[in-house]
């Protein structure tokens, strides 16, 4: 099973959105055993003078008003049907706990301001389509939306947090970090994750890899940016472990979720 599954629904957002009196995160919940119909269907958006298109997995029954839409952003060279695939995290929808929504890139790449692939290179306004993209999906904005980003699609969701951080409740990046101009304004809720023994990003200074901020790094900064001054709650998962600053001084809620099994779980795909 994907890392990303265990660290959004098992000790990812569900500590960050459910705070305690005492400033403490909730107890991790689990992914229901109950499955339902589920159906894949692709829509397309115009946004930024491009048809852009996107797959929908959902149960066929409405869902109940609380379940939240993810919308995932894979990393450069993957369709939207092969994140799908490999990301585990259908088990949400079949579980009537979700809508999962995953938005095509521009040449299988997100233009994330500078980086990467053929959408960067044509200067893509991936922006304007995530916009458009969630006013569609979410009308109003009536539902909990939140944002899965792998490796280049991570570099576009904290574009996204950076630039219009309101546009989700919620991001989580896999295997990326922001570009150097990134600079996170105003609260939010994030939950970086990572593994300790990924060869591409490095995970502590020292570590090997072709990013040239490790994880830890870029987790003390966010820290110190957002005023995480407390000490952070510890949350296990079988080999994820997370850390969980619910109450940072500017109101952003921030957690490190980070895994110590072999990367694969992680999946070796960059940019």
């Amino acid at each position: 099973i994907v890392a990303v599954v265990a660290a959004l629904g098992v000790i990812g957002f569900d500590p960050l959105d459910q705070v305690g009196a005492r400033g403490q995160p909730a107890k991790p919940k689990a992914v229901a055993a109950v499955k339902v119909a589920t159906s894949t269907k692709t829509y397309s958006v115009t946004a930024g003078g491009l048809r852009r298109s996107y797959e929908v997995i959902a149960p066929v029954t409405a869902l109940p008003k609380s379940a939240p839409v993810i919308v995932v952003l894979g990393g450069i060279g993957s369709s939207a049907s092969g994140e799908a695939g490999r990301d585990d995290l259908i088990p949400y929808a079949t579980a009537n706990l979700a809508e999962l929504v995953y938005p095509q890139g521009f040449g299988e790449s997100w233009n994330a301001g500078g980086c990467c692939g053929a959408a960067a290179a044509k200067n893509v306004d991936d922006v304007a389509f995530l916009k458009a993209l969630v006013a569609t999906v979410d009308p109003g904005h009536a539902r909990t939306v939140y944002v899965v980003g792998y490796s280049n699609g991570a570099r576009m969701a904290y574009r996204i947090a950076c630039d219009d951080p309101g546009l989700f409740d919620g991001y989580a990046m896999v295997k990326g970090g922001p570009t150097a101009d990134c600079a996170i304004r105003k609260p939010v809720t994030l939950l970086q994750i990572a593994a300790v023994d990924d060869p591409e990003i490095p995970y502590a200074p020292g570590d090997k890899g072709i990013e040239p901020l490790p994880m830890t790094t870029l987790v003390t900064d966010l820290q110190a940016a957002e005023k995480c001054t407390d000490t952070a709650h510890v949350t296990r998962s079988g080999t994820m472990v997370q850390s969980t600053w619910p109450t940072c001084g500017n109101g952003t809620r921030l957690a490190f979720a980070r895994s110590e099994e072999h990367t694969s779980e992680l999946q070796s795909h960059h940019d």
